[in-house]
């Protein structure tokens, strides 16, 4: 604390300003907060489903578990990450100049 003290008075700033922008910086990056779950979750709940990540196979029979708002979730980010996906494909064959 001594050391932080010292260099905000040789920059001219307050301390009390400098841990400000320091805490709404870190705020803005963790604000939200983990989207993880604990692990035990499962033992808690039998009917828990987490989110599946676009790098695994689709599931039928885990998409039959779900509730609505999830399947709408996933359908509506799913289609935002193809339309991007699209896009960036396009772009990077256009930079190569394959038409």
């Amino acid at each position: 604390m001594e050391r932080f003290k010292e260099v905000a008075r040789r920059e001219g700033r307050p301390v009390s300003r400098l841990l400000q922008e320091l805490m709404e910086d870190y705020l803005k990056k963790h604000g939200r907060g983990n989207p993880a779950f604990p692990l035990d979750k499962w033992v808690e709940d039998k009917d828990f489903i987490a989110f599946p990540t676009l790098g695994e196979k689709p599931d039928p029979e885990l998409a039959k578990k779900m509730p609505d708002e999830m399947v709408q979730t996933i359908r509506y980010y799913s289609w935002e990450w193809y339309q991007l996906m699209t896009q960036e494909e396009n772009r990077r064959r256009y930079e190569r100049g394959v038409r």
